[in-house]
């Protein structure tokens, strides 16, 4: 199958970037679909915004490319891969593999009730979710937690388990530090030098 190219493809050095931190194929069942194609898939249905049936017949079966994108959701694939590639960039910046420093951020935006819950954020004059995310000081994603929008920020990254950081006051002093579907994946902070 010869694969279009979109402004969503993988290049062919991103590609060769990707490939070794990708999962192995399995020696048991059927023969893998050629997973380039299957990422290339995913990024033109996410960036699109479209639903996964769209997708044109230049790539796999829309079925075959959302297993593989729910399957790497539930055990946490894409996670890996976004710190792995944080992790890289950060250090091809003369940064630190892991941050010492994050900014926490909300937005209130309109949704329907339709895939999950909404609620009013009254300063706003928004009815729809909110969107908390965390990000390190070069931008790059930390975590992100999507609850109602009449959930405050406090109240927003509470639900996490908390570890107290000094100067974090519009937060109440807590960020989240460790793993839960609903929370902020991961987070090691440093105190700052005396």
């Amino acid at each position: 199958m010869k694969n279009a190219i979109y402004g969503s493809s993988l290049t062919d050095a991103q590609w060769e970037y990707l490939k070794p931190m990708l999962p192995k194929p399995s020696k048991r069942g059927r023969p893998r679909t050629d997973l380039r194609q299957v990422l290339d898939a995913i990024f033109y249905v996410v960036k699109g915004g479209i639903p996964w049936r769209y997708l044109p017949a230049g790539f796999p079966p829309w079925q075959t490319v959302y297993g593989v994108f729910r399957r790497w959701k539930v055990n946490q694939q894409w996670a890996a891969l976004n710190d792995a590639l944080r992790r890289l960039v950060r250090k091809d910046q003369g940064r630190r593999p892991q941050p010492t420093a994050a900014v926490l951020d909300s937005q209130s935006v309109k949704s329907a009730g339709h895939g999950g819950p909404v609620g009013y954020d009254a300063g706003k004059r928004i009815k729809g979710r909110k969107r908390h995310l965390l990000v390190d000081t070069l931008g790059l994603v930390l975590g992100v937690v999507v609850t109602p929008a009449d959930t405050t920020e406090r109240k927003g990254v509470r639900p996490c388990n908390m570890a107290f950081v000094h100067g974090a006051t519009a937060f109440g002093d807590w960020l989240p530090t460790s793993a839960n579907s609903r929370c902020f994946r991961f987070l090691s902070l440093s105190s700052r030098p005396a």
